[in-house]
C-alpha cells in the first residue's frame, strides 16, 4: 500500500510538495516517477528517512530557509531554490519539495513559482495561503510580494 505524505500537493506535472517524509512515503513518491527531493527549512529529512531515500536510488538537496521575518535573507533563500527547481524542471526532473510541519518555507516558494508562471499575485497569495498552516501569515505574504523572478519575461513551464 502506498501511503502519501502530509499535505502532499502537485503543483505541475514535475513539481510536487508535502510536509516532512516518513519512511512510508518514500514508496509513493517514488512511484511518481521522483527521483528529486528538495528539502527546505525545517523540512529536512529524518535519519530514519534516508535509508529508504538511498534504497530507491533518489538524490536529496537540502536548502535551510531562515524565518519568514528575515526579509534580506529570505529573498536570498527564495532566489536559491527558486533557481535550482526551475533548472530541475527545466531539465525534464521530477522534483519534490519538503518543507515543514507548516509548510510556510514551501507555500513562500510554491508563490514565487507561480509569479514566474505570471499568475495574478492575488491568486499566487490565497495558494500560498492555502499551503500553509501558519497563523502568521504576514511575513510569507510580503516575501512572495517582493520576489522578483530572475527573468520576469521569460515565464517558465513546469511541465504543464
Amino acid at each position: 500500500m502506498l501511503y502519501p505524505p502530509r499535505k502532499y500537493r502537485m503543483i505541475s506535472p514535475l513539481v510536487t510538495i508535502s510536509g516532512p517524509l516518513s519512511p512510508s512515503n518514500i514508496d509513493f513518491i517514488k512511484g511518481t516517477g521522483c527521483r528529486k527531493i528538495v528539502s527546505i527549512g525545517g523540512g529536512f529529512l529524518h535519519p530514519d528517512v534516508m535509508p529508504h531515500v538511498k534504497q530507491n536510488q533518489m538524490e536529496v538537496v537540502y536548502y535551510p530557509f531562515p524565518d519568514c521575518s528575515q526579509v534580506n535573507e529570505v529573498q536570498d533563500s527564495l532566489s536559491r531554490v527558486h533557481n535550482q527547481v526551475l533548472h530541475l524542471a527545466k531539465s525534464g526532473s521530477r522534483v519534490h519539495i519538503v518543507g515543514d510541519v507548516s509548510l510556510t518555507d514551501v507555500a513562500c516558494l510554491v508563490g514565487t513559482l507561480r509569479k514566474s508562471q505570471g499568475w495574478a499575485l492575488g491568486d499566487a497569495l490565497a495558494e500560498a495561503v492555502d499551503i500553509s498552516d501558519s497563523v502568521e501569515i504576514s511575513d510569507m505574504l510580503n516575501a512572495i510580494n517582493n520576489f522578483e523572478p530572475a527573468h520576469p519575461s521569460s515565464q517558465f513551464n513546469l511541465g504543464e
